[in-house]
């Protein structure tokens, strides 16, 4: 004789499920301990919890084919699916409230999860009571397809809340269509996923390498779950990990325990991230880390400072790294005074927009008989190349230069200068450039140079200036090139 599903079946089918859920519930403490046995079902939880899941999707697929009229399926078989499917997900929640006692795991996304399938079992149990009674208003069709829809919502939502545990957020919205994404969230796009849109005053870690670790690590190695007691999630949780194996060796990725465990074939039992335990890291991930490794590790280089070789360029600009702009380049210098511009021209200084866009000027004064005058002093702010070459400028109108602090090129060469004006530009934070030639400068002259460690280029041919006050200068600014119109052998 079949076996059948009777309402008295389904009444104590509904009790025992409810006093076993309460006792499982207020029994089992997440933060408790339990024997190994029980831990050891417990790390199967994500095996298990595949079958409660198919059994109701199966009784939910029956349910709408009978309602289509596609196929006859007896109610009496969907009852029986919707038992196997009760009792299946009791021992699936047995299993993962063992698993949730190894720790780790997000406490608020944990309990989210924990009640879904609570919810999820409970209306497989009420379902089966309300199709097999002929209570006047418990039989109404309307319940029992709230109970359906509520069942699908908690699965639905319960399977991203696992998936976020163990994969991140987004896990299941990453290709899913446009209405779940409505509902479970938006995942970020591919250009958001990077903050590259101030490299000059964003770190390569919190820009690059922070949000890799987060998005692809932090599941196991985040603020609320560090597995193997490792944090990825903050400087200060890498910096003061203590561990067999260095982590981190700046410099040599090779001696690096973390560059060696994600260049692990993806099935070797010690690759990360772990197979099916989380986001796989991308080649061009993996590739971000070596370099951030290999260029020292640092947690302070920005991105507009840092060396990025041809391959890594061109991966930050597939996630929206524009041009990295550095120097002046990167201020947000006003723009002049199209006024005062027009006074100084007409009074013969050249003055030029320095590029299109730019608020940066070039200014040259050759042949002008004053070009500090009020109106030049006015624009201090955006002159950024100055050439006074073959001018009658002095010693004492140079002392303004230090009101300038913007330049990166200044051309002196062919003037009167001593050099003991020279003391105002030591304070230039930008200056590359910087041509004595042809004027009065020494050795004594040089001492104001030195502190300028932006300079590039030094011009100091038919000057004052001794084989020694250049030596004393190669050693102050060993990356500049001096010129003193002498070929070295």
């Amino acid at each position: 004789m079949p076996l059948m599903i009777s309402n008295r079946f389904a009444k104590w089918n509904l009790i025992a499920i409810s006093v076993l859920l309460s006792v499982v519930y207020f029994g089992i403490e997440t933060a408790g301990q339990s024997p190994d046995l029980f831990r050891f079902f417990g790390r199967l939880h994500p095996i298990i919890v595949h079958f409660p899941i198919a059994v109701i999707v199966c009784a939910l697929i029956f349910v709408v084919l009978n309602k289509m009229r596609w196929v006859s399926i007896p109610d009496n078989v969907v009852n029986i699916t919707l038992v196997l499917g009760s009792w299946s997900g009791v021992k699936a929640i047995l299993a993962g409230l063992w698993l949730a006692q190894t720790g780790g795991y997000p406490a608020e996304t944990l309990f989210l999860h924990k009640v879904m399938g609570f919810g999820a079992t409970s209306l497989c149990a009420i379902l089966i009571y309300l199709r097999t009674s002929d209570h006047r208003i418990l039989s109404k069709p309307v319940l029992g397809r709230l109970c359906w829809a509520l069942m699908t919502i908690w699965l639905v939502v319960g399977g991203d809340l696992g998936g976020r545990m163990t994969h991140g957020k987004g896990f299941i919205t990453q290709y899913a269509p446009g209405f779940v994404v409505a509902v479970l969230g938006q995942p970020n796009p591919m250009k958001e996923r990077f903050d590259l849109s101030t490299p000059g005053t964003t770190t390569v870690f919190d820009g690059i390498i922070s949000p890799i670790f987060v998005e692809k690590c932090s599941s196991c190695h985040g603020g609320e779950r560090q597995e193997g007691k490792l944090g990825l999630h903050t400087m200060e949780a890498i910096s003061t990990h203590e561990g067999d194996e260095p982590l981190i060796v700046a410099g040599r990725p090779e001696e690096s325990l973390l560059i060696k465990r994600i260049s692990l074939p993806e099935g070797h039992e010690d690759h990360m991230p772990p197979l099916f335990n989380a986001k796989p890291l991308s080649f061009s991930d993996a590739e971000l880390i070596k370099w951030w490794v290999e260029e020292g590790a640092s947690f302070e280089t920005l991105i507009a400072d840092a060396n990025l070789p041809a391959d890594i360029y061109t991966i930050l600009q597939a996630y929206g790294l524009g041009e990295i702009r550095t120097g002046v380049f990167a201020l947000d210098i006003p723009a002049p005074d199209s006024t005062l511009i027009a006074n100084l021209r007409a009074k013969g200084v050249l003055i030029d927009i320095l590029a299109e866009g730019e608020n940066l000027l070039s200014v040259t004064c050759k042949g002008v008989a004053s070009c500090f005058t009020a109106e030049l002093d006015s624009l201090a702010q955006q002159v950024t190349w100055l050439d006074l070459r073959g001018s009658d400028v002095t010693d004492v109108a140079l002392t303004k230069l230090a009101s300038f602090p913007h330049l990166t090129r200044l051309n002196l060469s062919n003037t009167g200068i001593t050099g003991d004006s020279l003391a105002a530009i030591s304070s230039l934070a930008f200056l590359e450039y910087l041509n004595l030639y042809g004027t009065k400068v020494s050795d004594a002259s040089i001492q104001h140079i030195t502190p300028i460690k932006t300079l590039t280029a030094i011009y100091l041919w038919q000057t004052a200036v001794t084989p020694e006050g250049v030596a004393l200068l190669k050693a102050a600014l060993p990356e500049a090139e001096i010129d003193t119109g002498v070929l070295e052998n």
